[in-house]
């Protein structure tokens, strides 16, 4: 084969895994900061027998982090590479679970959450916003970050991290 095609087969395969990895029109990868994530966790009831849910789970951190605390943990995510690469370091961690499914968050269901985590730009939110508020039982708990609802009251606030219940 000739060289030259190896390289750009090379450069296309490279360029669409990047191009995986910071793809998504409901919120650039912006990755959520370790820091006290289990209290922001705990502050919403995660916890063993808990069913937790990330609407674009990135990375998997999050997820991954509700899962370390015993909860059922499921993140929806856009790039197939973050849902691929989240998988693994699961499967490394040893935790069985912690589920990652590739799609889009609109067409999946989340009635049987108990905690629902959103990170997402605020057009995302507010269209959310009213699926959540039909879909999930009462008592569900939704964190979101940064972006927040616009009908709900929180009950309670720790800087970026609002919580609200349904």
């Amino acid at each position: 084969m000739d060289q030259s095609f190896l390289a750009l087969f090379f450069i296309l395969l490279v360029g669409g895994l990047i191009w995986s990895w910071f793809s998504g029109s409901d919120a650039p990868y912006i990755a959520t900061s370790y820091k006290n994530l289990d209290k922001i966790l705990k502050t919403a009831g995660v916890k063993k027998s808990k069913i937790f849910y990330e609407l674009g789970s990135g990375d998997g951190r999050v997820v991954l982090a509700a899962a370390n605390l015993g909860a059922d943990s499921n993140g929806v995510e856009q790039s197939w590479v973050r849902v691929w690469y989240s998988r693994l370091k699961a499967k490394k961690l040893g935790l069985s679970n912690c589920h990652f499914f590739h799609g889009n968050l609109f067409d999946r269901h989340y009635y049987p959450a108990d905690v629902v985590y959103i990170y997402m730009l605020q057009k995302c939110v507010d269209s959310l916003e009213k699926i959540l508020k039909n879909e999930l039982t009462k008592g569900a708990v939704v964190i979101t970050q940064k972006y927040h609802f616009k009908k709900w009251k929180p009950f309670k606030k720790t800087g970026d991290f609002w919580y609200y219940r349904t």
